[in-house]
C-alpha cells in the first residue's frame, strides 16, 4: 500500500493569491518611506558653517548710525585647522564701512564653534559728504579653512528719515 493509493487527498494548496502579499507590501512601503525621511532630514540636520545675522535690519540711519553683524561659524571638516579666514565685505557696492573687515583664527578644532561681531556704518566712499541712498545692500562673507572655501550673502536695507 503506497502513499499515493489512498482515496484520501491532502488539503495542499499551491495557488497563489495576492492577498497574502497585502501585509508584507504595507510593511516594505512603510519601511521604505521611513528611510527616504531620515535620508531627507540627515541632509537638513547638517551644521551650516557660517550662518549669520543684522541688527538692526533694516538699518533706519535717522535712528541708529551702525548696524552689528554677528557671525557664527562651524568647523564642519572634519579635521582640525591650524589657520582659518573670515572676511566680510560689501558686494558690488563700497556704500558701508565694515570694522574689522577680516578675522584671522590660529586655531579652529574640528566641530568647533565661534562667534564673531562685525560693525558696519553706511559711508558714501565715492561722495563722503553725501548720504547713502535707500536701498538694499548685499554683505559677503567668505570662511576659508583646511582648504575649503564657504560663502554666505545677506542683504542690509537701508532706510532713510522716517
Amino acid at each position: 500500500m503506497g502513499i499515493y493509493d489512498n482515496k484520501k487527498k491532502a488539503n495542499i494548496k499551491f495557488g497563489f493569491s495576492l492577498s497574502r502579499l497585502k501585509y508584507p507590501a504595507i510593511f516594505a512601503g512603510a519601511i521604505i518611506v521611513i528611510l527616504i525621511a531620515f535620508i531627507a532630514l540627515q541632509g537638513l540636520m547638517q551644521q551650516q558653517p557660517i550662518k549669520a545675522s543684522l541688527n538692526p535690519n533694516p538699518l533706519v540711519t535717522s535712528q541708529a548710525q551702525t548696524t552689528m553683524l554677528t557671525v557664527d561659524l562651524v568647523n564642519t571638516t572634519k579635521t582640525n585647522a591650524s589657520s582659518a579666514l573670515l572676511k566680510v565685505q560689501p558686494v558690488a557696492s563700497e556704500m558701508f564701512v565694515v570694522t574689522p573687515h577680516t578675522q584671522q583664527i590660529s586655531t579652529f578644532e574640528a566641530g568647533g564653534r565661534r562667534q564673531f561681531f562685525f560693525q558696519m556704518r553706511p559711508f558714501n566712499k565715492e561722495n563722503p559728504d553725501s548720504y547713502v541712498p535707500p536701498g538694499d545692500y548685499k554683505i559677503g562673507i567668505l570662511f576659508s579653512i583646511n582648504g575649503q572655501e564657504f560663502s554666505k550673502e545677506l542683504v542690509l536695507q537701508i532706510k532713510g528719515q522716517q
